[in-house]
This record gives structure tokens, sequence and C-alpha cells, in this order.
């Protein structure tokens, strides 16, 4: 099953009174500063921005170069793409990728004929899942909410997990693959995609029950939904296994989904007249034992300021 969303797909509540937006990149109003990658040499920085442009085949031969320069970081990068960590044979890794091949992504399994939603198996290599992690580890920070009362961002006990956004400046090759990706899977272009958040789950660690779609009848959210649009599409996969329980519960749905590494679920948060699909509420369940890692990515029907 082929989840076809365009403009037309899609937290904030069914029961409860809060939504997700955990993203520190959404500016509602002006743009946000830092369109270029820190930290990185500016051979490696336009090699991400040709990949967050699509032009795989220049990203990756810039990218193979600044390696053969001696350049750590693109290296990493580029054994990563290609599967092999530690690998430093740069001309054969940069040969093994296919660009075609590299952003492609599994086409999804149908969960439920309650609401669309699939599960496509295999959608990150268990390369990028750790890449992923280990990104994350030392940026990760206490959650929020969006307190549909108020329209502002705070922390809540429904969401105690930590999380990190990588926006603009954080950009690297393989969160552009993901990216690309979840274009593929949902036809959803990455200019409408929000910075994507790796979410850790420690043991008792959840977010409890809530919708990624905005809610439209609140008047707190009428400025948003004019400015980046409505979050029409989640797609969330699974980083790592090596934990206990912790799936990802849909009550309306009677489902409960835990992918293995690398797993992809993805849904739309609207039905095909682009109003919310309230069977989508959803919880992230505590692990009772281990760490539970996830990336989530949230898609929108409208560019977001920060990708133009």
């Amino acid at each position: 099953m082929r989840i076809a969303v365009a403009v037309v797909f899609a937290v904030n509540s069914h029961p409860v009174t809060l939504g997700d937006r955990p993203c520190a990149f959404h500016q509602v109003d002006g743009k946000t500063t830092g369109a270029h990658v820190r930290g990185v040499s500016p051979q490696l920085s336009a090699a991400i921005a040709a990949a967050h442009a699509q032009q795989w085949t220049h990203a990756l031969d810039l990218v193979a170069r600044a390696a053969t320069e001696g350049d750590a970081e693109a290296g990493a990068q580029l054994a990563t793409l290609a599967g092999e960590p530690g690998a430093n044979d740069w001309e054969r890794l940069r040969a093994a990728i296919d660009p075609t091949l590299l952003v492609a992504a599994p086409q999804a399994e149908r969960l439920s004929d309650g609401a669309t939603i699939g599960a496509s198996r295999g959608f990150a290599t268990p390369a990028m899942c750790a890449w992923m992690m280990r990104r994350a580890q030392s940026r990760l920070e206490p959650s929020m909410v969006n307190d549909s009362a108020t329209g502002q961002m705070r922390q809540h006990p429904m969401r105690t997990a930590y999380t990190c956004a990588f926006g603009p400046p954080d950009r690297d090759l393989v969160i552009a693959v993901l990216q690309a990706r979840a274009a593929a899977l949902t036809n959803v272009p990455v200019a409408m995609h929000e910075a994507p958040n790796v979410i850790s789950y420690e043991p008792g660690q959840q977010f409890g029950l809530h919708v990624d779609f905005v809610d439209p009848k609140n008047p707190m959210f009428r400025r948003e939904l004019e400015v980046l649009g409505q979050r029409v599409t989640t797609v969330v996969t699974y980083l790592n296994e090596d934990f206990d329980d912790a799936p990802t519960h849909f009550p309306a749905l009677k489902l409960n989904v835990r992918g293995g590494v690398g797993d992809a679920i993805v849904w739309s948060n609207v039905i095909s007249d682009g109003s919310p699909d309230v069977h989508t509420v959803h919880a992230g369940m505590p692990p009772t034992r281990g760490r539970k890692w996830v990336l989530s990515q949230w898609l929108r029907n409208k560019p977001q300021p920060y990708n133009l």
C-alpha cells in the first residue's frame, strides 16, 4: 500500500487537550536563522545542501571527495550511507551507492481498515538507525507539549520522554536520506517536512494519548495553520529493539505496533477531505526494560519557512 497523501493528507487532542508540537524550529511568524550546517567543512555542508535539494548524485560525489581529502565527518557519513560504518575505501563506498535506490522507500503494508496506517519494513538501515541514536545521545532534552488552551509550549506529565530536534543547522546526509525516503513513501515533498525528532523513552517514560493533527476548530492554532499548514502525515521509525513492551498504541483502532530496527509506521492524520481523523489518537507506551529510541517525522501540507 502506498500512502498517497500529497497535499490533502495529514496532535492536538482526543479526550486529552494537549498537542504534540515539539520541534524547536517551528516559527510561525518570520523565518528561523541558521541555514548553514554548523560544525562541518564547507565541502560537506555543500554536499548536505545538495542532498536537501534532492541532487543526490552531486551530493554523493561531494561527500566522497571530501572524505578522500581527509574530512573524517564526511567519511563517517559516506560509510553509514553505504552500510559499512568504519570503512574507509572512499572510492569503493561511493561506487556502491546507487542514488536512486538510496532514497527509495519500501512500500507500506496496511495495518488497519479503520485509518490510513501502514508499516514500511526496512525503511532505515541498521547503520542509519545507530547513527541517529549516536547523534541524538548528547542533545536530548525534556519533551514539550503544545497546550491547546494557551497555544504555548510547556512540559507536562503526559509526555515524559526526551527528544532532540534536527533543524537546518543540524542536517546531515543520513537525515536527508530519511527525509527523502519519507517523501517517497508519502508523496509529501521534503520542503513540507518539519525538522525530524529523535525521541528516547527510558523505563516508565511515555507519551500519553494524543493526536498529531492541528485542531482547526481551536482559535489558538489559527495562525499556525495559516503559516505552517496542517500536520497531515506522521512517519515513526524504530531505531532499536533491545527493550521490552513500549508499543505505539492506537486504542480506537485496537492496534499496538512495535517495529524491528529500521521499520517505520506511517499514517495519515486527516481523511480524504482534509479534516482531522480522530481515529489516529495514539500513545507512546513506556518500556519496562531497556531504552526505546524512535525517529519521528511530521509532514505538513505547506512548505515550512526554514526549508525555503
